[in-house]
């Protein structure tokens, strides 16, 4: 099945096979954007804290147009972004590692560490925007790199409280991440999925997968 995309979402210039969901703003963006939830658990205030999603999109995707599908590890990448079920849990959920398991959900020797692809603080910063969050399996040394003060996560929190610090941009950036339901993976937020460390400071990790991802004259 073709996954439908949140039209008002930021795609990152993503050929339509790599426009892969990780986070978003409720339980009916998932349904609709993400997949149909097949188990829940919930928390002691009866809200859903975690899901077992069957993915719109299983597989190789439709038109594999981006160089990455021709890697001579896309058979794992493939399983890495369009797996046959996914794991989301709200961005406060603690027990996230025991709700995957539950779920009957394996954990690859090559990943370890459960990661919300997308930056948990970040999602506080943004008043609970899109607080529900996918989770992928990755590396020590991956998730190390990600949160890392000079890495990803570390410069996405600096740059937000940056922003956040001024009233007129505060107000600008809460209409702009209530405009959209779903948040759509980046350059970075891929590179992680793929469990390729991003790096830090000029993010080399990511660099080196830039041609990966866009078609070519793209960017």
């Amino acid at each position: 099945m073709n996954a439908p995309v949140d039209p008002n979402s930021q795609t990152f210039g993503m050929p339509p096979c790599l426009r892969v969901p990780i986070a978003a703003a409720n339980l009916d963006a998932i349904e609709t954007y993400v997949g149909t939830v097949r188990r829940t658990v919930a928390g002691r205030d009866g809200q859903t804290k975690a899901l077992l999603i069957e993915p719109h999109r299983i597989g190789e995707p439709e038109k594999p147009e981006a160089l990455l599908w021709e890697h001579a590890d896309r058979e794992s990448y493939i399983d890495r972004l369009y797996p046959a079920l996914q794991v989301w849990v709200h961005v406060n959920y603690r027990r996230y590692r025991k709700a995957y398991l539950d779920f009957g959900m394996p954990i690859p020797s090559a990943g370890p560490i459960l990661d919300h692809i997308q930056n948990r603080e970040a999602i506080r910063l943004r008043n609970l925007s899109h607080p529900y969050i996918r989770l992928c399996p990755v590396s020590r040394r991956v998730n190390s790199s990600g949160g890392h003060a000079t890495g990803t996560e570390g410069m996405e929190k600096e740059n937000l409280r940056a922003d956040l610090a001024s009233p007129q941009k505060a107000e600008e950036k809460r209409k702009f991440f209530a405009s959209f339901k779903i948040v759509y993976a980046d350059p970075i937020d891929l590179t992680k999925m793929l469990n390729i460390p991003t790096g830090t400071k000029e993010l080399p990790g990511v660099a080196t997968m830039l041609r990966m991802f866009y078609l070519p004259g793209s960017f």
